[in-house]
């Protein structure tokens, strides 16, 4: 059986991340493409944003 392919672009806002530089939590705040990257608010409500290889996602896909 084939592995379903998940894009990165389908992860809801405010699914929570890891910035794994920092190790710091964050929150999806917006998505934008080419290249997609994720625009995170941190816990001080500042902005950042990260490529997707950067974050690790929380708890995402539910399902595979």
């Amino acid at each position: 059986m084939a592995k379903k392919y998940i894009s990165l672009n389908e992860v809801p806002i405010g699914t929570k991340m890891i910035v794994k530089e920092t190790k710091e939590e964050v929150e999806l705040v917006k998505i934008q493409n080419f290249p997609t990257t994720f625009i995170v608010k941190f816990s001080d409500g500042k902005n950042d944003s990260f490529l997707t290889h950067q974050v690790e996602i929380i708890n995402w896909p539910d399902k595979v």
